[in-house]
């Protein structure tokens, strides 16, 4: 396994992080406060390539196997291990691992997709259409002047051209978090003995 990946995935992060946020800047869109309704979900996906900054990250910090035996246990229903849901209020929580979180959850309500025309259309979250309904309705009609955001599809493209063996099919957040471990363990040992913590050889 090339360990060139791993920079290229967190890089891409970096750009979406800085897309993201000019497109926040612009619209007036944002999350309602201490939201993690979408973090709440069984049903989020991401690509091995995807968790494996976050997997590198826990092998450094010593928390791999502790992960592992934890991931070890769930059935597949469960929501992300990495979220936390805040106990006093339903519905808002936090991701712990926020700085390695993969691709969906960094675009969610803030990205596009392309309707049946190859249009693209702001992906908005239900919190947000229920909350600040008239800010969606405003970003709606930026993109459709010709606002610009990122857009689902397109990462997608970028994530598997960087490893297609590792970046293209997409697995239950969990699970892609166990084979990221899995996978990252066989270069640890590598890795952590560099210079300086960089990531490549």
């Amino acid at each position: 396994m090339n360990r060139e990946v791993i920079p290229q995935i967190v890089a891409l992060y970096e750009r979406i992080e800085t897309e993201t946020a000019a497109f926040q800047a612009a619209s007036g869109l944002h999350c309602p406060p201490g939201c993690g309704k979408c973090c709440d979900n069984p049903e989020v996906e991401a690509t091995i390539l995807e968790m494996m900054p976050l997997a590198l990250e826990l092998w450094r910090t010593g928390e791999a196997a502790a992960y592992l035996e934890r991931l070890s246990t769930l059935n597949g229903s469960e929501p992300c291990l990495c979220y936390r849901p805040d106990p006093l209020v339903p519905g808002n929580g936090r991701c712990s691992v926020y700085t390695w979180r993969p691709t969906l959850c960094r675009l969610f309500a803030f990205a596009t997709v392309k309707n049946k025309l190859g249009v693209p259309e702001l992906a908005a979250c239900i919190r947000q259409k229920q909350t600040i309904p008239e800010q969606v309705e405003r970003a709606k009609e930026a993109i459709a002047e010709g606002m610009s955001a990122p857009n689902f599809g397109e990462v997608a493209t970028e994530v598997a051209n960087i490893d297609p063996s590792l970046g293209s099919d997409r697995f239950p957040i969990n699970q892609a978090l166990e084979l990221a471990l899995q996978r990252v363990g066989l270069i640890a040992h590598l890795t952590f003995g560099e210079k300086d913590g960089d990531w490549v050889a």
